[in-house]
């Protein structure tokens, strides 16, 4: 894969989220499909399985 790519992210609850950059910090994620994998619906069958919440605060 080239070195220029990049990885688009505005789920700004995880943790590899480069925030005002709507980046991903990870050099590589891992898409899942989800338990309605037949479905033909993209939220249905493409999951990021890197997401990493943010540590709760105290």
């Amino acid at each position: 894969m080239a070195d220029c790519q990049r990885i688009l992210c505005s789920v700004g609850s995880c943790i590899y989220n480069a925030g005002d950059d709507n980046l991903c910090k990870l050099d590589t994620i891992q898409v899942s499909a989800a338990a309605k994998s037949d479905s033909g619906a993209p939220y249905d069958e493409t999951l990021c399985a890197s997401y990493k919440t943010h540590a709760k605060k105290k």
